[in-house]
């Protein structure tokens, strides 16, 4: 329903509202002053036509029935006192000692005078328009003026109120008053319930990220304090060799529980940071190549091969862009057979970046699930050379701050491939 028309239903129920309570309460009244005043206007006129006529010679009534009715501005008559021009009541009231000063009939608007025996002025009809309809005028006047007034102050409310709404729904640039109508502020609110209502999924999935990762910390660190807490208590009772191999274990599982605590801190500041990213431009052969050196001495056994022809410059946070690449390096490797194949595509200004090894590919039912907090590839491997299950879920975490998608399928060559996709990433040739 649009602004007009509202305005109008409004304007009419005023209207109609108004006009019922004014015929209700005025219109009795003003009907009988107005004709109060009809009926002194009338005797004002009866005693203006006995002034003119009285003492009049017969030779001069038709003049002063003329003159009479030019200064009445209403007709006037000089007729017989017969039964063809008056009524018999009348006629017996202008026979009458009352009747002698004239009769005025109030409901026809007229005033009969009589000037002799055998004659009689009939002066009128008077029609004071503006008196006969008074009672109406009034009443619709008042219900225009009430309706004109209601729908003004009801306006001047609905402004004030829209303003408060306006702001409390527009906490920054809110628009100016001309601006604001019930559809903006509708629309903004809907907006304001959309944004919360992502805020608030936002918030269930990360009380739900946080609570897997605390269970998730909780159980990776049983098995490192596990081990502290057994080589505490045979160091009271150990020899020298014995307490130096137990000393090296304490270390080991410290730089353990170190590592995890970097690996879960990283994780969550990817996930819940809402820093910007140090975007640069690096080539991407460069960057893969960088990725590659930093796991190749973990698997001096394992040929790292790159296949890139697009010569492609990427804009990136090279820094978070090297981890991703090297976590799934490093699994890649570690799941190898002999080789771990690297290959960049490039089309329609998205970039892919494939990474493929030889090994017995992934177990059923994995694939959904190894972008998740603390999951493993393989659960028959120890801690101590499968990781946390940190390293693809903080892959994912990166790709997924560069606007960008990663996937997992089974290789070409026999194991696994991991492929990214970055669309809109700024590369080009």
């Amino acid at each position: 329903m649009t602004k007009s028309v509202r305005a109008a239903i409004a304007l009419s129920i005023s209207f109609s509202i108004a006009a019922l309570l004014s015929q209700a309460i005025f219109y009795d009244v003003i009907d009988r002053l107005a004709m109060s005043s009809f009926n002194d206007n009338l005797l004002e006129y009866q005693t203006q036509v006995k002034n003119s006529v009285e003492n009049t010679n017969p030779n001069q009534w038709q003049q002063k029935a003329a003159q009479l009715s030019d200064e009445l501005n209403t007709p006037v008559y000089l007729d017989k006192r017969d039964q063809d021009n008056f009524t018999q009541d009348i006629l017996g009231q202008l026979d009458s000692e009352i009747g002698s000063n004239g009769i005025i009939d109030p409901d026809m608007g007229l005033i009969y005078y009589p000037i002799s025996k055998e004659y009689a002025l009939t002066v009128g009809p008077f029609d004071d328009m503006t008196l006969a309809y008074a009672a109406e005028i009034f009443t619709w006047l008042f219900a225009l003026l009430t309706a004109i007034a209601t729908f003004t102050l009801l306006h001047h409310q609905e402004r004030k109120a829209l303003q408060r709404l306006s702001d409390s729904l527009y906490l920054e640039n809110p628009p100016s008053p001309s601006q604001i109508s019930i559809d903006s502020l509708q629309a903004q609110a809907d907006l304001m319930s959309d944004t919360n209502r992502q805020k608030s999924t936002a918030l269930d999935q990360l009380l739900i990220t946080q609570r897997d990762l605390l269970h998730g910390v909780a159980h990776e660190f049983r098995s490192p304090l596990a081990r502290m807490e057994f080589a505490i208590e045979l160091l009271e009772e150990a020899d020298e060799n014995k307490r130096s191999q137990l000393k090296g274990q304490l270390e080991r599982s410290i730089k353990e529980l170190d590592e995890l605590v970097k690996q879960v801190l990283r994780y969550s500041r990817l996930q819940h940071d809402g820093a910007e990213l140090e975007l640069g431009s690096i080539g991407t052969r460069e960057l893969i190549e960088r990725s590659v050196e930093k796991v190749q001495h973990f698997y001096p056994k394992i040929q790292f091969s790159i296949h890139d022809e697009t010569q492609c410059q990427l804009r990136c946070d090279i820094k978070l862009m090297v981890i991703a690449l090297s976590n799934i390096l490093r699994n890649a490797g570690r799941f190898a057979y002999a080789k771990c194949l690297i290959t960049v595509a490039s089309q329609h200004n998205a970039l892919t970046i494939s990474i493929q090894d030889d090994g017995s590919g992934l177990a059923p039912g994995k694939k959904k699930q190894i972008f998740e907090p603390f999951t493993r590839l393989d659960p028959s491997r120890s801690r101590d050379s499968g990781g946390y299950g940190l390293g693809l879920a903080i892959v994912q975490s990166i790709v997924h701050k560069h606007d960008g998608s990663i996937a997992v399928e089974d290789a070409p060559i026999g194991g696994a491939n991991f492929i990214i996709t970055l669309e809109n990433s700024g590369a080009n040739n």
